[in-house]
């Protein structure tokens, strides 16, 4: 009796064992073969620069610093950007934001590290609620328009950025200017 009790207890571990090696297997070979077919989806070129999906962001480095946007260059190519952009015009100094929303993460993440501070602010002649400084196109300021026609462009007037329709494909295609990527 004890010799076949200890007989089912060594036949049920090596099955158990077998089992999980086997799953142990599976589950390796199914991720390197999920691993291989997303890494061809998730790398990017775009003149010059490597584009890696990463976070559900896409990043690219530039000068030695990490940057990372919703969409790629060629996503936001019939957004319409006016006006000359560089990132020297925002390096230590305060940036405003006019009614911001999740755009406003998009351009912290990437011009955070440049700016001497971020800060919601009103600016002349729109109505936005609160009890924020108001601004003028003398200082930097970053408007969020919603438009009725909801068409996506980004615009400047003096240092104010305006930003219309869908804001955070507006706020990239802004920073692809600003970082003369695109």
């Amino acid at each position: 009796m004890k010799r076949d009790a200890e007989k089912t207890k060594r036949r049920n571990a090596v099955v158990v064992g077998l089992i999980l090696v086997g799953l142990m297997i599976v589950s390796t070979a199914g991720y390197s073969l999920m691993g291989n077919e997303d890494e061809d989806s998730s790398t990017k070129e775009y003149r010059g620069l490597e584009f890696v999906r990463q976070n559900g962001l896409w990043r690219t480095v530039i000068s030695n610093q990490v940057f990372g946007f919703q969409y790629l260059p060629e996503e936001v190519g019939n957004v319409s950007v006016l006006g000359t952009y560089d990132i020297n015009s925002y390096v230590g100094k305060p940036l405003y934001f006019v009614k911001p929303d999740a755009a406003t993460s998009e351009i912290l993440n990437n011009l955070g590290d440049y700016v001497l501070r971020w800060q919601e602010a009103c600016i002349e002649g729109i109505e936005c609620g609160g009890d924020y400084p108001v601004k003028n196109c003398s200082d930097n300021v970053i408007v969020f328009e919603f438009p009725e026609n909801n068409e996506t462009e980004v615009y400047k007037k003096e240092s104010c950025v305006y930003i219309s329709g869908d804001s955070v494909r507006g706020a990239d295609a802004f920073l692809y200017k600003v970082l003369k990527i695109s």
